[in-house]
């Protein structure tokens, strides 16, 4: 990093976090920011960092202060809006007024050469300072998990006289990659109306929101130079900005839970505050993209995360009186990862690995004995052995039916049927004239999605109680509710899904059944809180309770597995190694992360960072296990893995599963980042709010 980065980004740190009566350590650069987003490869040591030391408060206000985020994928045209007015100054002279669509270019290019790609950041660093040392200007460019290096031209040089320099230095072959763009930026509008300058300011000449490449993005714009031509970067407030972040990284319609979208709110506006100035000699904050925070802009904007955002309005989690590295990441898989283990220059006190559940675990049905498991035919008996406990009738299938439905049941699903006044459910078949039949009546219930297996020999009883349940539920006698078990002030209770406001305590009169997949039994049962759950109710009343236990609050996660297999030639084409007859793992972090990796063959053995393996083979998580596999292209790789992201710091399904499990969002953000405290950027304790 030069001399001259580290100057802007200390002084942008004093400016921005002396509110909070301290100052922190530099940031790195956001293609090292959180996961989303990718860290630097590096050989795990977990040593955590000091506390940073207290400055005086400067008078700043960060929370009315401005943003600026670089938007990565312009498209062309960049302004696209035929006829849309704009306000344009250039470098502090006279306005000039165009109208879209504006068209971006850059004039004054370089040549550039690529010298080298490298799975490992550090092997860039090296090849960057070779080149200088040469008198080479230079520069690192991420993507596709790998760090290229670019060695630039001259003002006015060739490419030829560039590779000649490039060669002298060391560097054998080069290879012309996109040159970086010279001083002056050209925008065009409609009729070929024009401003050039080394900073453009693009001001829209309404409120609503300016399309930009394929966003709606809200505030004003500054275009500049870039290595890859015309940079856009969106200006405008920081609460604002938060808007198009939180529900892109945490969709409400995905995680419609508020106090989960308060924590991402949070996560995200600390974060934010705490990389302002990361690259003020570039004139930008933060990418658009997740290698920073995903911002959207306004056309992800969503009432409740813009709740979310309003609601914490200011809020920061500080360690020490300091913004923290907010990391986050999708899932963890159960447990997050110190950051010390996989970003050593990342290490702090609150980033450690924790078990990703709530504190309280709930016990249900204490002390009853486990039975045998059993099948979903029985799972229904016993529920309706459980309603006629209750109503106090013989666990009969006949008895049953005819208190629940009123009239007298007969033998077999047709007369148990008529006990529920559905003796002319044939006419549902389009076979009204038809005699409800024994195979008529289970017809009807799998056509309502209320099926029953067939019976088996040994237990007609067990079926035909089952076949009540069902016309029972098709008769509105009894109904099944999907929730999740909290505490409640007596004990465990259930929140049915979307009616938070109407739970049900589970007293000792309801029967509490497991539920694994098809397979349930009764019995005392252990569950984190927010565990799935199905309440059958009569009467409104809960009378057995189906319990699906997690050992963790984003075990619904859909990114909680993954399977990826790569033939043995890819692996070590990737892993730069000449072979991959073994690739074992070799040390495991304290969520079981793969810290180190070997790959061996032909004699020779290489050990990479589990980070650096997870790029260079494009795998979800670190979190894996490798087994031998193959097909018929030949030997494979099988990665069999859990999480997704890096797992350090916030995992936001379990956020989502903290908050269903009645967690606010400050109690979330202390799950996950040990020892934070809330507060307002004025420097006060957040009040009010969970």
């Amino acid at each position: 990093m030069s001399r001259r980065r580290r100057a802007h980004r200390l002084a942008a740190s004093l400016v921005l976090v002396g509110l909070l009566a301290a100052c922190r350590t530099a940031a790195p650069p956001p293609s090292e920011l959180p996961e989303p987003i990718p860290a630097p490869e590096a050989t795990p040591t977990p040593t955590p960092t000091v506390a940073p030391t207290p400055v005086p408060q400067p008078t700043a206000a960060p929370a009315d202060r401005e943003i600026r985020v670089l938007i990565e994928a312009l498209g062309e045209p960049a302004f696209p809006e035929p006829g849309r007015r704009f306000v344009v100054s250039a470098d502090g002279a006279a306005e000039v007024e165009l109208r879209g669509p504006l068209r971006l270019r850059v004039g004054g290019s370089r040549a550039a050469l690529q010298v080298g790609a490298f799975a490992q950041r550090d092997n860039a660093a090296t090849a960057v300072r070779q080149l200088r040392a040469a008198g080479l200007e230079a520069e690192e460019r991420a993507g596709d998990g790998l760090v290229r290096v670019v060695a630039l031209g001259r003002a006015g040089e060739s490419e030829t006289a560039l590779a000649a320099r490039v060669t002298a230095a060391g560097f054998a072959k080069a290879s012309p990659v996109a040159a970086p763009a010279g001083g002056a930026v050209v925008v065009e509008g409609e009729g070929g109306a024009a401003a050039t300058g080394s900073e453009l300011r693009v001001v829209p000449g309404d409120p609503e929101p300016v399309r930009v490449g394929s966003k709606l993005l809200r505030g004003t714009f500054v275009l500049r130079a870039g290595p890859r031509g015309a940079r856009v970067i969106n200006v405008l407030p920081l609460e604002v900005y938060l808007r198009g972040v939180v529900p892109a990284e945490m969709g409400p319609r995905v995680f419609p839970a508020i106090e989960g979208l308060k924590a991402q709110a949070v996560a995200a506006r600390t974060y934010a505050v705490a990389h302002l100035g990361d690259h003020a000699d570039e004139g930008w904050d933060l990418c658009d993209t997740p290698a920073c925070q995903v911002y959207a802009g306004a056309g992800a904007e969503q009432p409740a995360s813009d709740e979310a955002v309003s609601t914490t309005a200011g809020e920061v989690a500080t360690f020490a009186g300091v913004p923290i590295d907010a990391m986050y990441h999708s899932t963890c898989a159960g447990h997050t990862e110190d950051a010390a283990a996989l970003f050593p220059d990342r290490a702090a006190p609150y980033l450690k690995g924790v078990p990703c559940r709530g504190d309280q675990e709930l016990w249900l049905a204490r002390d009853a004995a486990a039975s045998d498991w059993f099948d979903g035919n029985e799972r229904l008996a016993a529920v309706g052995m459980a309603v006629a406990a209750r109503l106090g009738v013989r666990a009969d299938a006949r008895a049953l039916a005819t208190r629940l439905g009123g009239k007298p049941a007969g033998a077999g699903p047709a007369g148990l049927a008529r006990a529920f006044r559905l003796g002319d459910a044939s006419a549902l078949l389009h076979d009204g004239d038809a005699e409800l039949s024994d195979a008529r009546v289970l017809e009807v219930l799998r056509l309502f999605r209320l099926p029953v297996a067939p019976p088996a020999a040994a237990a007609p009883d067990r079926f035909d109680l089952a076949v009540t349940v069902r016309l029972a539920q098709l008769a509105g006698a009894i109904t099944a509710t999907s929730g999740r078990v909290i505490p409640g002030p007596l004990g465990p209770r259930l929140v049915a899904d979307g009616d938070e406001l109407r739970p049900f305590d589970l007293t000792s009169d309801v029967v509490v059944l497991e539920r694994q997949g098809d397979r349930f039994r009764s019995g005392e049962l252990r569950a984190a809180t927010g565990s799935p759950a199905t309440a059958w109710l009569h009467n409104g009343k809960p009378v057995v309770a189906e319990v699906e236990p997690l050992d963790s609050a984003d075990a619904r996660s859909a990114w909680s597995w993954w399977v990826r297999e790569l033939p043995v030639a890819e692996v070590a084409r990737r892993l730069g190694v000449a072979d991959a007859a073994t690739v074992e793992v070799t040390r495991r972090g304290v969520s079981g992360r793969a810290l180190g990796v070997r790959i061996a063959g032909g004699g020779r053995s290489r050990e990479l960072t589990g980070y650096a393996v997870r790029r260079a083979l494009d795998l979800p998580d670190t979190l894996f296990v490798v087994v031998a596999g193959g097909n018929d292209a030949g030997p494979t790789w099988r990665f069999l893995g859990r999480g997704w992201g890096h797992g350090v710091g916030m995992c936001q399904n379990g956020a989502y599963g903290l908050a269903l499990a009645g967690l606010g969002y400050r109690e979330i953000l202390a799950t996950f980042y040990s020892g934070v405290e809330v507060k307002r950027l004025d420097g006060e304790q957040s009040g009010g709010g969970r």
